[in-house]
C-alpha cells in the first residue's frame, strides 16, 4: 500500500512544488494545501485544498478524512498546524510547543536563555503604553520587530528613542499575534551572515546546508546570495554547532528541516538571529543538492511518513563539496520585466535559472524593497573557489533584470 502525505504551504512556492514532485516520484499519494486565493489546478497533487494555514481545525479534519501517513508544513503559517495534526494522528513530527518556541520571536529569545547560548537583552509587549519606561534598561541601538511574522517585515532599527512609538506600531501591524519584541541590536559590520539548512532526526543533525548568505546595502535584510562552502575554523564550527544543538535540545526538536541565520560576535560567540522550523525558500534545496548531493525534499518527505531508508543512506555515502553560488535576482526599481540578463562570461557555470511566478517577461514587478520574492534564482557551479568569489563580488553587473522602456 502506498503512503499518503499531506504537504501544506501558504503559497505556490518552491518548497511545496518540490515536495509534491518528490512524493509523486516515490509513488506516494499527495494531498496539497495552499492559500484560499491560490489556483489549486496548478498543483500536481492527487488532491488539493485551498485553506489558509491558520485554520488548524479545518486542516485537521482534512487530514483525518484523507487518512494520511505523514504531514509536512513548508511555511511558517503551516508548521504549527502540521505539529497539531502529527500529534493528533500519531504521525512523525515535532510538538506544537516546540515549533511555537521557534516561530514566536519572544519565545525564541527565552529559549536561547534556557539553552545557555548567546542572547541579546530584550522585552516583549503588546501595548504602546509605558513603552519608553519598559525600554529604559535596554542599550541603544535596538531593533523593533513583530513577534510572529516572517521575511523580516515590520522591522525597524532605532539608534535613539525618538521614533520608538512609530516603530512599535509598524511592527504590531505585521505581527500575527499583535505582540512586539524590542531587543538590543547586536552590531555587525558585514552584510554577510552564516546561514544553514540542517536536518534533524532525534539527536542527529545533518549539517550539509551551511553557507554564507549575502545582502546588498540597499536592502540589508533581504538575502540575495547563497555561497557554498562556508569555511569555518575549528573554534567557529564548534561554537556554531554547539549553540544550535543546545537550542534544539532545549526545544525538544526531533524531526525535519530547519533554517538557521546568525553571525559571530566580536567575542566569538555565535548569535542565532532566528531558527525557522521549516526549510528556507527560494528553491534552497537545489543549491544544497548541487553542493553536496543531498535531496533535501526527499529527506523531509520520506521521514515524514516514517521511511528512514534515504536518511540512513546519507550517513554512509561520501558527499562531494562543490563551489556553488545561488543568486536571487531582484530588480532595483519597479517596472515591467523584459528579460533577465546573464553575462556570457559566466554562462558556462550556470546550471539552471528558475523563474518565479510573477517574474516572467511582461509582468509588472516591484523593487527589492517592496517585493517579497525575487524574479527568479540563478544557480552556478564553479571549478574553483577563486572563480566563485570573483563572480560573487561582481554579480550585480553580471546578472540583472532588464525592464521594458
Amino acid at each position: 500500500m502506498s503512503k499518503k502525505i499531506m504537504i501544506m504551504s501558504c503559497s505556490l512556492d518552491g518548497r511545496l512544488i518540490a515536495a509534491v514532485q518528490v512524493a509523486n516520484e516515490l509513488g506516494y499519494e499527495t494531498v496539497a494545501i495552499v492559500r484560499e486565493e491560490d489556483d489549486i489546478s496548478t498543483v500536481d497533487a492527487d488532491s488539493c485544498f485551498a485553506v489558509d494555514g491558520e485554520k488548524v481545525e479545518m486542516l485537521l479534519d482534512i487530514a483525518k478524512k484523507e487518512k494520511i501517513d505523514g504531514v509536512f508544513g513548508a511555511w511558517d503559517k503551516t508548521v504549527y498546524a502540521a505539529a497539531v495534526i502529527a500529534k493528533e494522528l500519531g504521525l512523525p513530527g515535532n510538538s506544537s510547543e516546540c515549533v511555537t518556541r521557534f516561530l514566536e520571536k519572544g519565545s525564541f529569545r527565552r529559549l536561547q536563555k534556557e539553552a545557555g547560548v548567546f542572547c541579546p537583552a530584550f522585552l516583549e509587549t503588546d501595548t504602546v503604553q509605558g513603552l519608553e519606561e519598559k525600554c529604559s534598561e535596554l542599550r541603544f541601538p535596538v531593533i523593533v520587530k513583530p513577534d510572529l511574522c516572517s521575511s523580516s517585515f515590520g522591522q525597524t532599527t532605532l539608534y535613539d528613542r525618538q521614533d520608538l512609538v512609530s516603530a512599535f506600531r509598524a511592527a504590531k501591524a505585521y505581527s500575527r499575534d499583535e505582540a512586539v519584541i524590542v531587543e538590543e541590536y547586536i552590531e555587525q559590520d558585514s552584510l554577510c551572515i552564516l546561514e544553514a539548512d540542517v536536518f534533524v532526526y532525534g539527536d542527529d543533525i545533518l549539517w550539509d546546508g551551511i553557507h554564507w548568505s549575502f545582502r546588498f546595502p540597499e536592502a540589508p535584510l533581504r538575502p540575495v546570495i547563497a555561497s557554498y562552502p562556508a569555511s569555518l575554523d575549528m573554534d567557529q564550527e564548534n561554537e556554531f554547532k554547539n549553540a544550535v544543538r543546545n537550542v534544539f535540545s532545549a526545544a525538544g526538536a526531533t524531526l525535519g528541516g530547519f533554517n538557521i541565520e546568525g553571525f559571530f560576535t566580536k567575542d566569538g560567540r555565535f548569535f542565532i538571529i532566528e531558527i525557522n522550523p521549516r526549510p528556507a525558500g527560494y528553491y534552497s534545496h537545489k543549491e544544497i543538492q548541487l553542493f553536496c548531493g543531498i535531496d533535501f525534499p526527499k529527506l523531509i518527505v520520506t521521514t515524514a511518513v516514517g521511511d528512514l531508508s534515504y536518511y540512513e543512506e546519507q550517513k554512509t555515502i561520501p558527499r562531494p563539496r562543490h563551489n556553488v553560488l545561488a543568486y536571487a535576482v531582484f530588480s532595483f526599481k519597479p517596472g515591467i520585466v523584459d528579460h533577465v540578463y546573464i553575462d556570457p562570461l559566466i554562462r558556462d557555470s550556470l546550471v539552471e535559472y528558475l523563474e518565479f511566478p510573477g517574474g516572467e517577461p511582461g509582468a509588472y514587478i516591484d523593487d527589492i524593497h517592496a517585493d517579497n520574492r525575487p524574479v527568479g534564482v540563478a544557480f552556478f557551479v564553479f571549478p574553483s573557489g577563486e572563480e566563485l568569489v570573483r563572480t560573487r563580488d561582481r554579480i550585480r553587473d553580471l546578472v540583472y533584470v532588464v525592464l521594458r522602456d
